[in-house]
């Protein structure tokens, strides 16, 4: 099958991928091979959403790469100090780590950017109006994820629920990162992506539900 083939099966592989990832997690016998596989899992659906991308010019490679080290550095200083997201760690769900923080997460930050950014051009045409969209979307995101990430082993705060500036850093960041790809639009759509975000977001209110029912 050729790329545009592949792309219009994606999001239902996506839902059955995420299907089957949430009865490994609600499973007691399966809980621990699912948080095992959680990085490779995440690294998994990224590359193929990335791989469908045909829009790869190099000002956007650069933005990419950008946005990937860039991510790192926040998130290992902010494990390291405490001072930009509050205080927090990761755990094994997102092994391997290097200093506290793991390897994936700057390739995930550019995995979320991407993903917001072109939901946010379906919804608004300014460019302010899509900036603050996707940046809203990112927080979206970070607020559903936030309640189940500690049950998934991959992080948590100290004292519970991260604190409000935690939010706030992820919305100046994300703004930052959108008007990146403000500057060198992406021109063409990638349904999968935007249809992974949603999938992700069922999967984790999902997760968290049962969660806060039964294992707390």
């Amino acid at each position: 099958m050729n790329k545009l083939q592949i792309e219009k099966l994606m999001p239902a592989a996506y839902i059955r991928f995420y299907t089957v990832g949430a009865l490994l997690f609600i499973l007691p016998f399966t809980r621990e091979l699912f948080i095992s596989i959680t990085s490779a899992s995440l690294l998994l659906v990224i590359v193929s959403v990335l791989w469908i991308n045909r829009d790869r010019s190099p000002q956007q490679i650069i933005w990419g790469c950008f946005i990937v080290i860039s991510s790192f550095f926040l998130e290992y200083y902010g494990v390291a100090t405490g001072s930009i997201f509050g205080e927090y760690s990761y755990g094994r769900g997102l092994a391997p780590l290097v200093g506290g923080t793991p390897v994936i997460i700057g390739v995930n930050w550019l995995f979320l950017i991407y993903c917001t950014h072109l939901i946010a051009k379906h919804i608004c045409r300014t460019v302010a109006g899509k900036i603050l969209c996707a940046s809203g979307l990112m927080v979206l995101y970070d607020i559903v994820i936030e309640w189940v990430a500690p049950f998934m082993q991959m992080w948590s705060f100290a004292g519970g629920y991260p604190p409000p500036r935690n939010f706030a850093v992820w919305f100046a960041a994300s703004m930052v990162y959108h008007t990146g790809f403000e500057l060198f639009p992406l021109r063409y759509d990638n349904a999968p992506a935007r249809a992974l975000y949603a999938v992700q977001i069922f999967f984790f209110i999902t997760v968290g539900t049962f969660s806060l029912i039964f294992l707390k």
